[in-house]
């Protein structure tokens, strides 16, 4: 064998080595590269998870926070209306006249079944025709005068029958509550 073909032996080895050296780092590397997309493409998407995570509960702390201001507001205005109509209910009893008004305290007293006692009216009332109902209902009036806007208290023996207008419209705001904030919300 010459010389030549021996170089050109060697040559073609080394070519081929060569050639293969670079198919197998030419592998090695789209492997790599495969490898590293593949976990880039994980790591995406648990950043996108956590981010989506962090999104959702962001926004429903905001959504919390939003109801709550609202439910908070909402229920300032419905007790600004429930206020407002208990002095509004309380102005209208107090423009009746004074027949009027001492006819609705005469239906209360009969309703009660008031027949004597002690009344000690209100420091608000000032309409009461009381001569008129002591007389009726057996009543003895008493100087001392209690807080409130109207109506009166009657003590009997150890019984005290609280029937001032505040009370009266107390009652009858908290035992139509309900319908009062089925209005006010729109339900009714």
């Amino acid at each position: 064998m010459s010389i030549e073909k021996v170089l050109e032996r060697l040559e073609k080895e080394k070519e081929f080595k060569i050639e293969e050296l670079r198919n197998k780092k030419e592998k090695e590397f789209t492997d790599f590269v495969t490898k590293k997309e593949k976990e880039f493409e994980e790591w995406k998407e648990q950043i996108k998870r956590e981010l989506e995570d962090r999104l959702k509960k962001e926004e429903e702390t905001l959504m919390s926070q939003v109801k709550l201001k609202y439910l908070t507001e909402s229920a300032k205005v419905e007790t600004e209306v429930v206020y407002n109509l208990k002095s509004e209910l309380l102005k209208r009893v107090k423009k009746l006249s004074k027949d009027k008004y001492t006819d609705i305290w005469r239906s209360i007293l009969l309703r009660e079944k008031i027949n004597e006692g002690s009344i000690l009216l209100t420091k608000g009332e000032d309409s009461l025709d009381i001569e008129t109902l002591s007389k009726e209902f057996n009543l003895i009036l008493r100087e001392e005068r209690v807080e409130g806007m109207g109506g009166f208290i009657i003590e009997k023996g150890n019984v005290i029958i609280d029937l001032t207008l505040d009370t009266i419209l107390e009652e009858l705001v908290n035992n139509n509550i309900l319908d009062i904030a089925k209005i006010l919300r729109g339900e009714m």
